[in-house]
């Protein structure tokens, strides 16, 4: 820029900033957690780039309220309780993010008409209170299940529950017939929905046939149904069907994920850290593992990715590596320190192909030594690891042709 006039300082509201506003920048990437409820808070977040997810736990699932991009902030003052975090923050990508101190924040708005500072508050608020009841009222049973479920209850307040109602009883079922007005009225308090999302509900049902809507001219709209067969229609309809809707806004933890998975948690920690998953799984969403369980089967998060010799950086590397070079890198190695090496290895498989490249004299010797030897200090077996790898990796590089 030629001119000399410095360009005015736009409000921490007016997304995106830029660097020069002086305010603190930081980078996080996919699965790290920025903050939780219930942390001390300090300043506001404006996102540079990437995604993040803004979470609530509630009944013990994690439920994703909002999903936010570059130009957008969170983590704004009536975002907490006494000083505290109110929700809970994870990068659902790599992130750059600005960091803004409450204090800024102030100075930022300090010029700003009583009646702006209001609305803004008035809005935070209302985005505080959306997120509660989103958490709180999100339902992980399908929609068609749950308005099935409601209308037999007022099936059942109108109609009774007459002997020959009880499921597998002889005679006709009888219909019952509330007014289509008092069925919003129950799902809007019980249910906490909008009306577009119960007319939506509700035509999903009448294009099931579980229910048909009546118009009594002068009486209002009624819907009809079977109070005895609604719910029970209604849930060999769902059986086989995910809502997969409400499961994308579920987050699993590392133990479910290896057992929806049938794989070993270790296994798939290694996998994450050798990024080896895309950056959607990184966060554990359950839609993502559902997905690729079905596609790839319970082998996609078994096998481990195959890796070159220039991608070789941890002992657990060296699976994949070539039996001659793995012989001359082990026969450098002093014995004692490669018994401490294989006493802290996991894979049984790795460490008998270590064991292989010895000769029987000091592959007993070795195996006498890890028998007897009791906490190793993992600074040392770091060292030789690293060592052992950059050997191999070395004579592996050497083979390669040109």
């Amino acid at each position: 820029m030629n001119s000399t006039t410095a360009p005015a300082r736009p409000s921490v509201l007016s997304m995106p900033v830029g660097p020069d506003e002086g305010f603190t920048q930081q980078r996080f990437y996919s699965g790290d957690v920025l903050y939780t409820e219930g942390m001390p808070a300090h300043h506001l977040y404006v996102i540079k780039e990437g995604a993040v997810d803004i979470y609530m736990v509630r009944e013990e699932k994690r439920v994703v309220v909002e999903t936010l991009g570059p130009g957008q902030c969170f983590g704004v003052p009536a975002q907490q309780v006494n000083g505290r975090r109110s929700n809970n923050a994870a990068a659902r990508s790599y992130c750059e993010l600005y960091l803004v101190g409450y204090d800024t924040l102030e100075d930022e708005l300090g010029d700003t008409p009583k009646f702006t500072r209001g609305l803004l508050r008035s809005l935070v608020e209302r985005l505080e209170v959306a997120h509660e009841l989103i958490a709180t009222r999100v339902n992980y049973q399908p929609d068609i299940l749950v308005y099935a479920q409601l209308l037999q209850l007022l099936g059942m307040a109108e109609v009774g529950r007459p002997k020959n109602e009880v499921r597998g009883g002889a005679g006709p079922a009888v219909l019952a017939s509330p007014l289509l007005t008092d069925v919003f009225t129950q799902a809007r308090g019980l249910l906490g929905h909008s009306d577009l999302h119960i007319r939506n509900s509700i035509g999903k049902l009448m294009r099931l046939h579980l229910i048909r809507v009546d118009d009594e001219h002068g009486n209002g709209k009624r819907v009809i149904f079977s109070p005895r067969d609604i719910v029970h229609q209604a849930r060999r309809i769902t059986e086989d069907q995910a809502d997969t809707e409400k499961v994308s806004y579920e987050y699993v933890s590392v133990d479910e994920f290896a057992a929806m998975v049938d794989v070993d948690r270790s296994l798939l920690l290694k996998k994450l850290a050798g990024s080896e998953f895309s950056e959607d799984i990184f966060t554990f969403r359950k839609s993502e593992v559902v997905r690729l369980l079905n596609d790839k089967g319970k082998k996609f998060f078994a096998d481990r990715k195959v890796k070159t010799p220039d991608q070789f950086t941890d002992v657990d590397d060296l699976v994949f590596a070539d039996q001659k070079s793995l012989f001359d890198a082990v026969g450098r190695c002093d014995l004692y320190d490669l018994a401490k090496l294989l006493s802290s290895l996991e894979d049984e498989t790795l460490r008998q192909k270590l064991l292989a490249c010895l000769a029987r004299s000091k592959r007993e010797e070795v195996q006498q030594d890890m028998a007897s030897m009791g906490a190793v200090d993992p600074m040392e077996v770091l060292q030789t690891g690293r060592a052992l790898v950059a050997a191999v990796r070395e004579k592996m590089l050497a083979k390669r042709p040109g």
